[in-house]
């Protein structure tokens, strides 16, 4: 519990300092590969990135074997719609005021430091999730 507060603690952070950085900026760019090689790196180092470990493909194996095409459908229809809105927004006159679309609401979000930081923790948390849920995984199974 010590390490997930720490680790919590370690994103709010780390995102506060780098949504104070001003984008599309290289300390912005490595700000954002930093976390990216950092999560790719931890994942690997258990062999996560080799199918040719049980207990990893037992893992994934037995999280998948409830999913069917009933089950997946509902999920898939909604990524599927939130696409066309999007595809349709943009062919319709992009960023502008008034034909809303994913990305002018994500652009409204990133003007602010606020915004940006909020961005930053989703997608730190996001990224290290599995990494966690693998890590939890093979500590259970070495007990």
């Amino acid at each position: 519990m010590k390490r997930l507060t720490f680790l919590a603690l370690l994103v709010v952070l780390y995102s506060g300092f780098a949504s104070g950085e001003k984008p599309f900026t290289a300390l912005a760019y490595v700000l954002v590969a930093i976390p990216s090689l950092a999560v790719l790196i931890t994942f690997a180092m258990p062999g996560g990135l080799t199918p040719r470990r049980e207990d990893i493909h037992a893992y994934y194996f037995e999280r998948s074997d409830r999913a069917t095409l009933t089950n997946v459908l509902p999920w898939s229809s909604l990524l599927a719609l939130a696409v066309a809105l999007e595809v349709v927004g943009l062919a319709l006159g992009g960023r502008n005021k008034t034909v809303p679309t994913l990305s002018t609401a994500v652009d409204h979000l990133l003007v602010t430091r606020e915004g940006r930081w909020l961005l930053y923790v989703t997608w730190l948390s996001v990224g290290i999730a599995p990494v966690l849920r693998l890590w939890h995984r093979q500590r259970t199974a070495r007990i």
